[in-house]
């Protein structure tokens, strides 16, 4: 569990968006990207202790493919997150705002974190060194897909949680419009290092 949270940690696209759903519509809200974010990596873990984290890591094909799509993505939510910076200093203001819908914020989180190919091929790679020989294989793998999928809730969570105080502290719409800028920024950086990254 420490693993997984210290990794979570991290700066990184889910947390990104965490935290830009918890500075426009409030940390209540960002619940639902956490669970999006916890769906997302309780998927990918179980595909890595399935065996599914073998089949990518060893695909050169579809693995280049899942990351360029995955990277694809993130520049496009960085670009829109950008363009639409000062509409959402203007929806965080208000309470009531149409695209905060659970099932919108919850499609977000779930997206963005589902879009790394690379967590699969992490967990297939750290699963193992937490396993007991003396333990039921499936039993524990069930345990470590649960502790991943609580640790990515909870750091999304405290990122809206992030989120939400930025915003409560009443700053200036001109700096908020620059903290939305710069994490799109960092969105679109996300997806370029993606890209760029390599397989191995």
């Amino acid at each position: 569990m420490a693993t997984v949270l210290g990794v979570s940690l991290i700066p990184g696209p889910s947390t990104f968006i965490a935290f830009a759903h918890g500075a426009t519509y409030g940390w209540s809200r960002s619940i639902f990207t956490a669970l999006g974010n916890s769906a997302a990596s309780i998927l990918q873990a179980t595909a890595a202790s399935a065996g599914l984290g073998m089949i990518i890591t060893n695909s050169a094909t579809l693995f280049v493919a899942v990351k360029y799509a995955g990277a694809a993505y993130l520049i496009y939510v960085g670009i829109q997150m950008w363009r639409s910076a000062a509409q959402r200093v203007s929806l965080g203001s208000k309470g009531n705002h149409q695209d905060g819908r659970p099932q919108k914020l919850f499609a977000g989180g779930f997206t963005v974190a589902i879009s790394n190919p690379k967590a699969i091929a992490f967990f297939t790679a750290l699963f193992p060194q937490f396993m007991s020989a003396g333990g039921t294989g499936w039993v524990q793998l069930g345990t470590m897909v649960i502790l991943v999928g609580l640790g990515a809730f909870v750091v999304a969570l405290l990122y809206g949680c992030l989120g939400a105080w930025v915003r409560g502290m009443e700053l200036s719409k001109s700096f908020m419009t620059r903290v939305y800028k710069v994490t799109g920024g960092l969105f679109v950086v996300s997806g370029f290092g993606l890209a760029a990254s390599k397989n191995g």
